[in-house]
């Protein structure tokens, strides 16, 4: 070997384990990432599929977020739409999802009833109600019976999530309170 075959050499092997340890780097964080996913749900109760069967779900129509309207009417408790959002702190999907719902709760106090049932055993018979649209994923939001969805809104973003979480419950709110519910009024007229 020559010297100036040496003197390649050297340079060569280490740009080559550079790209390399690029490559195995980037594999690693792929796999991590779809391991996490990204605006999704996890399963919390193992339900079987049964082939060929309809679920009462894909007939529903969707409203802004993802939602699936309901036939339902407005649940209340003494007088104020119910808001249930249940989750669990080993979902990221829900963990995501959770500060979100714990900005917007809090602009509704005395014009919602507000139930967040994270790693709770709580509110078993709302989902149960639910369980042809719901089989046991979390995070899901149920707000006022009529608006569900299973998920997270994080293929929107946070800053679209909190004005279409707002949106939908100023609609079971009839724009209540008005100073919430004035800077979204766009999306309430989509809502059905």
């Amino acid at each position: 070997m020559t010297e100036k075959t040496k003197n390649l050499t050297t340079p060569i092997l280490v740009a080559l384990l550079v790209v390399a340890a690029f490559l195995v780097g980037t594999f690693f964080t792929k796999i991590q990432y779809l391991e996490k996913g990204k605006g999704g749900t996890a399963q919390i109760t193992p339900t079987p599929e049964v082939a060929g069967e309809k679920k009462p779900a894909e007939e529903l129509p969707t409203t802004i977020g993802g939602f699936l309207v309901t036939k339902n009417e407005v649940c209340k408790e003494n007088d104020k739409p119910l808001v249930y959002f249940f989750g669990s702190n080993t979902c990221p999907h829900c963990t995501w999802e959770k500060p979100v719902m714990q900005r917007v709760a809090p602009k509704f106090t005395g014009y919602i009833s507000y139930h967040e049932n994270f790693d709770g055993q709580a509110d078993q018979d709302v989902l149960e109600r639910f369980k042809d649209i719901n089989p046991g994923y979390v995070p899901f939001l149920v707000f006022g019976c009529k608006y569900v969805r299973v998920g997270s809104g994080e293929t929107a973003g946070e800053a679209e999530e909190e004005k279409n979480l707002t949106a939908l419950i100023c609609k079971l709110t009839n724009g209540e309170p008005e100073k919430v519910c004035v800077g979204v009024k766009d999306l309430i007229e989509q809502i059905e």
